[in-house]
């Protein structure tokens, strides 16, 4: 039986290239690489200052290889379930995922503003003058575009926040 009552929202990160996969193979193989000469020097019992050199060499190498092989490998997906008020921001790599929500209680607005790199970034914010940093964007038409999709399926406002101190509401009913 299928449950009609529920109206959720998922906004699905794009698959990561082929390059990015290649580079978090090369990390990810590093790090395993790593974790096995110390796995090797403490099965050979060899001097407690080079096991210490060797384990100090693996916390920061293998740390970096690790940040940089997630950094590379992984998709954030975002799932606002109206019904309940909650966002899941669902962390992907591979077949593992890890998931934060956030409760909500109710959905005022959404925003798109242009950061310091140049980017054009949306917010969705809610009760209390909280928000919630959604997507970020090239170019302001297709973040305007992804704001007015949010606010229609969440009936909620737009703000165009891309000039610094000069904030303007969009009108939805004037919209085609």
């Amino acid at each position: 039986m299928e449950n009609h009552d529920k109206f959720e929202i998922s906004i699905l990160a794009k698959k990561r290239s082929w390059y990015e996969l290649v580079l978090a193979a090369i990390f990810y193989g590093i790090f395993i690489y790593l974790l096995g000469i110390v796995i090797y020097v403490i099965y050979l019992g060899i001097s407690f200052i080079l096991f210490i050199k060797l384990l100090t060499a693996f916390v920061s190498v293998g740390g970096f290889c690790f940040i940089y092989g997630l950094t590379f490998s992984a998709t954030r997906d975002i799932i606002i379930n109206v019904t309940d008020s909650v966002i899941i921001t669902r962390y992907v790599v591979a077949s593992f995922s890890y998931d934060v929500k956030s409760k909500v209680t109710e959905f005022e607005y959404v925003s798109f503003f242009q950061d310091k790199w140049g980017e054009y970034g949306t917010n969705l914010w809610y009760v209390k003058n909280r928000h919630y940093k959604m997507c970020s964007f090239e170019s302001k038409e297709v973040a305007y575009q992804f704001c007015l999709n949010i606010s229609n399926k969440l009936d909620i406002d737009i703000l165009d926040a891309t000039e610094k101190g000069n904030f303007k509401w969009i009108e939805k009913d004037n919209l085609k």
